[in-house]
């Protein structure tokens, strides 16, 4: 489920983005572009959620 929002939020956001540079540099906007990247993006931030981010460590009690 996490991925789902993660994704839809992504293609939300980057088609906003890609639309303000767009008009900014005064270029055509592509939706197909701007929808591609942001699934790679996507994909590539949840990768680095499930490697990168270490467990929680089991709590040391003292003596």
């Amino acid at each position: 489920m996490k991925f789902f929002v993660v994704l839809f939020w992504s293609l939300i956001l980057s088609e906003l983005a890609g639309f303000v540079i767009g008009k900014l540099n005064d270029t055509s906007f592509q939706p197909s572009l701007v929808a591609s990247i942001a699934v790679v993006f996507a994909v590539f931030i949840f990768i680095l959620d499930k490697i990168s981010i270490p467990k929680d460590p089991e709590a040391k009690t003292s003596k």
